[in-house]
Parts: structure tokens; sequence; C-alpha cells
């Protein structure tokens, strides 16, 4: 199930667009686009299906949704035709103030949230999220440098919340979320390289000269997982991203994240995903959107 491009309109006097979404419980279908979305939902219920990951969405929830990461809100199934879901979001490019805007040092942690966004983010921490939502609705009311200032208020907000969940998995990210470690991140990109063939820890530490030991203790220390667990949450969330994308067949798809064997790949799915790769792939097909 391939993701829809989907083209905001563009409004020549403005730099990003703000709106009111207030409809019978239907969305957008499964999608994406280049800017950036902070989506408020303020009454609604159902599941936010978002890079390789399947949530559920209640009133009073904040999420932020990085450029070009597939998602769809799916409404819960309501017998009452009238009843209405509200939100409100704000799209925009990263890069609506200027390139290097956000190089400067005092913008540091809002360019780390826009690495993060990558995956999609759901905060969490109330006061976060009345805040946000209190700035949101000023960007409807404001215009000018006032409206820009009420933009970045936000994204400071967000970025400065102690209770971010992040989303998807690292296959949909630009860049490993670990410490910043050259040595790690090093390991870290090795893997995202590599990981659709057989990747040993052997190979590791001849290529990074340690001791398997040393690097088993390395990396759990600053990973809090094991290398096989790390490897296999990148393959499962690679074959994730296939299901959505691509018409590959099961078989296909465990072969392609560099799986051995089909039972293998099923067994390490429904161990990280909860549910078998076959249930998933019906979960995603299914037509009553609503």
């Amino acid at each position: 199930m391939k993701p829809v491009l989907m083209r905001h309109t563009e409004i020549v006097e403005q730099s990003f667009k703000v709106w009111e979404n207030s409809n019978p419980y239907i969305h957008n279908p499964w999608h994406y686009h280049p800017e950036c979305e902070i989506t408020y939902i303020e009454n609604a219920q159902g599941t936010l299906i978002i890079g390789d990951k399947a949530i559920d969405y209640t009133s009073d929830s904040l999420i932020f949704i990085g450029s070009n990461l597939p998602h769809e809100f799916r409404g819960i199934n309501k017998e009452t035709p009238d009843l209405k879901s509200k939100s409100y979001s704000v799209h925009f490019q990263k890069n609506f103030p200027g390139k290097d805007f956000y190089k400067m040092p005092e913008l540091a942690v809002i360019n780390q949230l826009f690495d993060i966004s990558a995956r999609g983010i759901k905060i969490h921490d109330q006061k976060s999220k009345d805040l946000a939502k209190k700035y949101l609705l000023k960007l409807f009311k404001s215009e000018g440098v006032e409206r820009v200032g009420h933009l970045l208020k936000l994204l400071n907000i967000i970025s400065l919340s102690p209770k971010l969940e992040i989303l998807s998995s690292q296959i949909f990210g630009q860049s490993p979320e670990l410490p910043q470690n050259q040595r790690i991140n090093q390991v870290c990109k090795y893997v995202m390289d590599n990981f659709r063939n057989e990747i040993t820890i052997e190979q590791l530490v001849t290529h990074f000269h340690m001791t398997p030991t040393s690097f088993s203790r390395f990396f759990k220390k600053r990973t809090n997982k094991s290398f096989t667990q790390y490897v296999n949450e990148i393959r499962i969330g690679y074959a994730c991203k296939l299901m959505f994308q691509e018409n590959f067949s099961i078989s296909q798809i465990a072969f392609e994240c560099g799986f051995g064997n089909l039972s293998n790949f099923n067994q390490q799915f429904k161990k990280i995903k909860l549910i078998t790769p076959s249930q998933f792939i019906a979960q995603l097909s299914k037509k009553d959107v609503l």
C-alpha cells in the first residue's frame, strides 16, 4: 500500500498553513507530505498509523510528524453519523525561516527536535500539551513577526518537553537516535548500510578492532539493547516499510530484510510487533476507514 503524496495549498502571503479540522470522524488516507506537521487532537478517538507503528490516539493528543513520514489517522467507527472530530494543525517547511536559521546555537534543541521528528513524536507531558495548544491556537489569530514567533515558541515547548515518545523505527529516521558518541554512531551506520545481508558480531569486532566481549558490553551500555535485538528491530522496521510501499510476498520481504529463513522472520516480527506479518498487512488493508 503505497502512501499518497499530498500537496497542501500554498498561501502566498504566509510561510506556513494552519487550520481547524472538524469532520464526522473522517481523516485523510495513508499519505505523506514534505511539510512537517504538528496536530493537537481536541476531540477524536482512533488509530494513528505512522511509519511502521500503529498507536491509539484520543482527545488531548499532541503529535509531531516529520517531513515525508507516511501516516494516517483512522477514526473509530461510529453509528451516529453526525459525531464530530476536532483537531488543530500547522504544516510548515522546516527551513521556512532560511536554510541556515537553525544553525544558530540558541536553536540547537529545535534542530535536534527536527531530527527526531523524522520518526514521529507523541508528547505525553500535560503541561507541554497545554502550552502547545495555547500557542497553536494563537497562530490562527496572529500575523507577521508575531505569527512566526508563536510557531518558534511552539517548537521550543515540544523540544523541551520531558515526555517525548518516538513512534516509528529508525528505518524512517535520518540518523540513529543515540548518544553523541563517534564509535557507536559508526556501528549504527554500519548496521543501517548492511542489515539486508548477514551481519555477525565477528564482522563488527574485526571492522572496529574490538573483542566480542568488549563489543557486546560497549553496545549494550550505549543502546540498552543487545546487538542482535538492535539488528532485528532495524530489519522488522524495514519489513513494515516494504509492506506499506511495495507489492512483495511475506517470504520475499523476509529475505529482502536480511532474514535467512521465513520462520525466524515470523518469530521476530511477532516478538517486536506483537502480531504476525499477515495480521499486520490485514490491519493496513481495512477498508472501513472512518
